[in-house]
């Protein structure tokens, strides 16, 4: 895919190699999105945040909401409501922290191990159709290459935030 020389805004150079990488992500967020919510949808109402609640407890053990919302990068508010929700559905389990009383750890449920591995297996199972022509060698090296753009990203994400901005 090539992409018109043109800039994007006019009198402002163009970096045609990274814009190219930017829209190679969008549209791979856009395609695991229409994935997710043709599983999610059929899945009993899991949301695709409530998916990454249950995967970092999965992948992470119990822990702390607090923890999760760090790990996330959204207000442990946010994720507190979601453990509510979650818990009433059976997917996660809490108890008190025996280190201190006023905070919870938060468990993944059996159910809820059983729900995200059933949601996993059906993604792994329809991205290595769409990608059949691809072997596991070439895969893996795809998925290095997203995880380094990420943390590169993300990294650079960090540094913006803490740029103050000029002009205020």
């Amino acid at each position: 895919m090539q992409l018109a020389q043109q800039p994007l805004v006019p009198g402002v150079e163009r970096d045609a190699a990274a814009q190219e990488l930017l829209e190679g992500v969008s549209s791979l967020i856009r395609a695991v999105r229409c994935i997710e919510h043709r599983h999610l949808g059929n899945d009993g109402g899991l949301r695709r945040s409530d998916a990454s609640v249950l995967k970092v407890l999965m992948k992470d053990g119990e822990q702390r909401g607090g923890e999760i919302a760090g790990k996330l990068g959204v207000d442990a508010s946010v994720v507190s409501r979601q453990l509510t929700a979650l818990e009433a559905d059976g997917l996660v389990s809490r108890r008190p922290d025996p280190a201190d009383a006023r905070v919870g750890l938060v468990s993944l449920s059996l159910r809820g191990k059983a729900q995200l591995e059933a949601l996993y297996s059906s993604y792994t199972q329809q991205l290595r159709t769409a990608l059949s022509d691809l072997d596991d060698d070439a895969l893996i090296a795809a998925a290095a290459t997203m995880q380094r753009v990420a943390v590169a990203i993300t990294e650079a994400n960090k540094l913006v935030r803490q740029t103050p901005k000029t002009g205020e």
